[in-house]
């Protein structure tokens, strides 16, 4: 069976959200009743280097990730450290990758990759070709970062402005079947954007079967809201 329609199979056992707030709503309460301030950062933003570690079950593996603290002192920059939704979202594909998704056959392209270290894990975890793209100021650390975690398979870094597309044709050359973004959210105002890159990443196949997955942390309910809306 194809990813999408696993996907498609799995999905129709849940409530399709029709109403963006009450979503929202429910999402925070789940969060704040589960004890989420005894939860552990698994990231260090002051730290230039970091060892993560991937726990997957059979397929935990860690990675050396390198990181810039400077870039997020910039106004609006976000990206230049890790944070926990790309380590759990890794964690996630790892333990589904055992036996439930089979990523050898799949065309991966992630959005505001930041350091990388999901482009890498899905890389690592066995994907067929997997591009990892971010603004031109995070792409020397995100470049340097594919280098040291190269396995087999394809996986590069290139230039994406959600604002403006991509200039480099190979990231839409074939057929993408699963985009990936992983705590991109963060204003209300790069929503618009972020969804119309998203829509322009599943314009590459004819038949628009591409799957979508986000990791996000809960942060501002207004951004939540606009992003479940859009």
């Amino acid at each position: 069976m194809a990813f999408y329609d696993i996907i498609c199979k799995e999905l129709a056992s849940y409530i399709v959200v029709t109403d963006a707030e009450e979503e929202v709503c429910e999402l925070y309460s789940v969060y704040y009743s589960s004890g989420s301030k005894a939860r552990v950062d698994r990231v260090d933003p002051s730290q230039s280097e970091v060892e993560i570690e991937i726990h997957g079950g059979r397929r935990s593996f860690t990675l050396t990730i390198l990181q810039n603290p400077h870039i997020n002192g910039e106004l609006g920059q976000t990206g230049g450290v890790l944070w926990n939704s790309s380590v759990v979202l890794s964690e996630y594909f790892a333990r589904r990758s055992i036996s439930d998704w089979d990523l050898s056959t799949l065309n991966i392209v992630e959005l505001g990759s930041g350091c990388g270290l999901v482009g890498i894990a899905l890389h690592r975890l066995g994907a067929r070709r997997v591009v990892v793209t971010d603004q031109r100021r995070m792409m020397k650390v995100l470049t340097k970062n594919v280098e040291r975690g190269k396995s087999k398979g394809i996986i590069f870094a290139t230039e994406y402005d959600w604002d403006k597309g991509s200039e480099d044709q190979s990231v839409l050359r074939e057929p993408v079947d699963l985009v990936v973004v992983s705590d991109c959210v963060y204003h209300e105002e790069v929503v618009p954007m972020l969804v119309g890159a998203m829509k322009e990443v599943c314009q590459s196949r004819a038949d628009g079967k591409v799957v979508g997955i986000i990791g996000q942390e809960l942060r501002s309910d207004l951004v939540h809201q606009a992003f479940d809306s859009g």
